[in-house]
C-alpha cells in the first residue's frame, strides 16, 4: 500500500515538474509584412480574322440558295486590323438614250461664240444644187430651191450631229441664230450664189423633192449639207448628193 503511494506520487511530482520547466511558444503574424503574390497577366493573342470570299453565283455554285453577296456599307467598309473587305466597284452610267420619236432639247444658245462672228463680208460662194440618181446616173437639178449658210459653232454642230446625221428631231431654234444665217434660192438650173459672206466655216443647207426620177415610188423630200469652208474671193461648191 505505501509503495504503490509513493509511486503515485513520484509521477504526479515528475509530471509538474515537466510542466514547470516548458515554456509556451506564440507565434505572432505581423499582417502589414504579407505581401500578396501577383497573379500572372495572360495576354491573348490578337487575331485578324482572315476574309475570305467565295464565289456563290454560276451554274457550279455548291449553295445556290444563298444568292448574291451583299456590299459592306460605306460607314463600316472595314474589319479588324484595318483591311478594306473589297474595292468598291466603279459604277458606269449609261447615257440616256432618245428615241428618234421623242424631241431633243438644243443647247443653250452661246451668244459667247456668235459675238465674235461677222454678219457682213466681202466674199461670194457659188455652185450647184442637185441629185444624182446612183443607178442612171441622171442628174436632178434643184430648182427655185432656198439654200442657206450656217456658222459652224457649237449650236449648229449639234443641230448637224443629232439631226441631220442621227436624224433626231430638235426642239424649236432661239430666234437669235437667224441674224448669222445667210439665204439664197437657186435659178431653173440650180445654180446659186451667195454675195457678202464674211470669211469662216459654214454648213451649206438646201432641200429637193424628188420622186420616180430619183428612184423613189413616192415623192420625198432629200436634204442636203455639207461643211464648207469661205476664204477671199469666190469660193465654188457643188452642194449633191447621191440617190436612192
Amino acid at each position: 500500500m505505501l509503495k504503490g503511494t509513493i509511486k503515485y506520487s513520484l509521477l504526479v511530482i515528475s509530471i509538474w515538474g515537466l510542466s514547470a520547466c516548458s515554456t509556451p511558444r506564440t507565434i505572432i503574424i505581423n499582417q502589414e509584412n504579407i505581401r500578396p503574390i501577383p497573379e500572372p497577366v495572360v495576354t491573348a493573342p490578337t487575331i485578324i480574322p482572315e476574309i475570305k470570299e467565295e464565289i456563290l453565283l454560276g451554274q457550279g455554285s455548291k449553295n445556290p440558295n444563298l444568292g448574291n453577296r451583299v456590299g459592306v456599307p460605306k460607314n463600316t467598309p472595314l474589319l479588324g486590323g484595318g483591311k478594306n473587305i473589297y474595292e468598291e466597284e466603279n459604277i458606269v452610267t449609261e447615257p440616256v438614250k432618245v428615241s428618234r420619236n421623242q424631241v431633243m432639247e438644243r443647247i443653250s444658245f452661246p451668244i459667247g461664240e456668235y459675238k465674235y462672228l461677222k454678219k457682213n463680208g466681202s466674199s461670194t460662194v457659188s455652185g450647184t444644187i442637185y441629185l444624182e440618181n446612183s443607178h442612171t446616173s441622171a442628174k436632178i437639178k434643184g430648182q427655185k430651191i432656198k439654200l442657206w449658210l450656217n456658222p459652224v459653232t457649237s449650236y449648229s454642230r449639234q443641230w448637224y450631229q443629232e439631226s441631220y446625221l442621227g436624224g433626231y428631231k430638235l426642239s424649236k431654234t432661239d430666234k437669235r441664230l437667224y441674224n448669222y444665217l445667210k439665204f439664197t434660192y437657186s435659178d431653173r438650173s440650180g445654180k446659186f450664189n451667195f454675195y457678202g459672206v464674211p470669211a469662216g466655216s459654214y454648213y451649206l443647207t438646201g432641200t429637193i423633192s424628188c420622186s420616180k426620177e430619183c428612184g423613189f415610188k413616192q415623192t420625198k423630200s432629200i436634204r442636203l449639207v455639207k461643211r464648207i469652208s469661205v476664204g477671199s474671193g469666190v469660193t465654188k461648191v457643188d452642194l449633191m448628193k447621191h440617190v436612192p
